[in-house]
């Protein structure tokens, strides 16, 4: 099975990414994965979504709210819906990662967990992972807690992209409107 993970930082390769690596080091070894940075552009990101059997998107929270080259590519991310030919996310599993400075912005992992789930009918992992500064060693790396809890957000990801892609019912779900 093939993971994309978006890393949402407008900086890229940070805390977020560390975060990301955690999530992905839960998945069994037959999983292949690739990790698109947005600080390398929109559109390289967009096309790597294509064929991928499960996903992880992450971003730092500002504000309680996912960052905005995140929210740019979700803004362009077809959903097979008036006249898209495709729908990359629709009916696969998502994993969600956040940072952020402090426990402040945790919420912010509620507002893309819903465009996720209800706008693009991704069948997200919950609650998702949220680690605040505190959760990182002074190289950025995550401290142990943390590290445990983004394994374990990986290997549900790889357990729910299995359950979905042995269920007709599961994949087939779509958007209303």
């Amino acid at each position: 099975m093939r993971v994309i993970a978006v890393d949402g930082s407008p900086t890229g390769r940070g805390k977020t990414a560390a975060a990301v690596s955690g999530v992905l080091a839960g998945l069994p070894s037959v999983f292949d994965t690739e990790v698109v940075t947005l600080a390398d552009g929109v559109d390289p990101a967009l096309a790597s979504l294509d064929g991928a059997d499960a996903f992880v998107f992450s971003s730092p929270m500002y504000r309680a709210s996912y960052a905005a080259p995140l929210k740019a590519l979700l803004d362009r991310l077809p959903r097979g819906m008036w006249g898209e030919s495709s729908a990359p996310i629709t009916g696969h599993a998502v994993a969600i990662v956040g940072t952020g400075a402090s426990w402040h912005h945790f919420l912010g992992l509620d507002p893309l967990r819903s465009v996720l789930s209800g706008f693009f009918a991704a069948h997200v992992v919950t609650p998702g992972l949220y680690v605040p500064g505190e959760g990182f060693d002074a190289e950025g790396r995550l401290l142990e807690k943390f590290a445990e809890l983004a394994a374990l957000q990986g290997a549900a990801l790889a357990e729910l992209a299995q359950a979905v892609g042995a269920s007709p019912a599961l994949r087939a779900v779509r958007p209303q409107a």
